[in-house]
């Protein structure tokens, strides 16, 4: 009976918070996200996203972005306009605004992302809502939608009220390297976030048996596959998750990784190319393609 209290008021509070106007992406937003140097030695440095101004693109009222990934995401400059709680992005392969984000997706629903790429096996992505939360951010509560995504796109698990999804502000395209991992702040002329104990634009250099280094160590093979892929790895891999896609980005095989070397059944699987991810929770470590023949 409590449990049953708690989740009606629960659910009752997050209605109400709800029913306020999300202003997203306002002019002067700046958003910090980890992004690692193609660079030896590697740093981890930062990617820097903001709203530059607001003018009128294709009709609508829109802001002005920079700093988006070309080739990854959204290009950039990028032009979004929120309506009814929904942010829109304009497309250059649609040549139309296309749905990015809905702040007013409930439990179990869904919604598409089109017009990502050109490629019309990779050009979409279907979000989905597993559950939904709150977060206190500095002194505000945010909502927070829980997601999975189907696509050949790494977003996070999380879009949070105001600041977009935790991993980055558009989906990447899986097979981009060193792309954004993450978020590290926001600010807007009403609010700051960190999510990180350092500066925003702070480079670092990670030393030892760093995620990031332990990227040239990973292994997956062997490369054409049949009925087994090997993963293996010169230290921990406790905590990642392999994830395999097919040729239209839909998800065939997801494993939990751990220790020494790892043997992934693939018996089921047809033969063909297929494209995997190593990832942490916020973080892409690998990707790769892969073909299975047959026997």
């Amino acid at each position: 009976m409590k449990n049953s209290i708690f989740l009606l008021a629960f659910f009752a509070t997050f209605s109400i918070l709800s029913g306020q106007s999300i202003d997203f992406a306002p002019v002067g937003a700046k958003w910090y996200y980890t992004q690692h140097s193609d660079n030896y030695p590697y740093p981890a440095e930062f990617r820097l996203v903001e709203v530059i101004s607001e003018q009128v693109f294709q009709g609508q009222i829109c802001r002005k972005i920079l700093g988006l990934t070309e080739g990854c995401g959204l290009p950039t400059t990028s032009y979004v306009f929120t309506r009814n709680d929904s942010v829109f992005f304009w497309s250059p392969y649609t040549l139309k605004f296309q749905l990015l984000y809905d702040f007013r997706a409930s439990l179990g629903s869904s919604w598409l992302i089109e017009g990502l790429s050109a490629g019309p096996s990779s050009d979409s992505l279907r979000v989905f809502v597993d559950s939904l939360s709150q977060r206190i951010v500095g002194s505000d509560t945010l909502k927070v939608w829980h997601i999975t995504n189907l696509g050949c796109y790494d977003w996070g698990n999380e879009i949070i009220e105001k600041l977009g999804n935790d991993y980055f502000l558009s989906p990447s395209f899986c097979l981009c390297e060193n792309g954004p991992s993450g978020i590290r702040c926001y600010a807007d002329q009403s609010s700051e976030y960190h999510f990180v104990t350092y500066p925003c634009d702070t480079s670092i250099l990670i030393s030892g048996t760093s995620d990031f280094l332990l990227n040239n160590a990973i292994q997956v093979m062997p490369n054409p596959f049949n009925e087994t892929i090997n993963i293996s790895s010169d230290g921990t891999l406790n905590g990642y998750v392999f994830r395999l896609y097919d040729h239209v980005g839909r998800i065939v095989l997801a494993e939990n990784l751990s220790f020494g070397i790892i043997k992934i059944d693939t018996g089921h699987l047809l033969s063909g190319m297929y494209f995997w991810q190593i990832n942490t929770l916020n973080e892409q470590v690998k990707t790769g393609k892969i073909i299975k023949t047959t026997p």
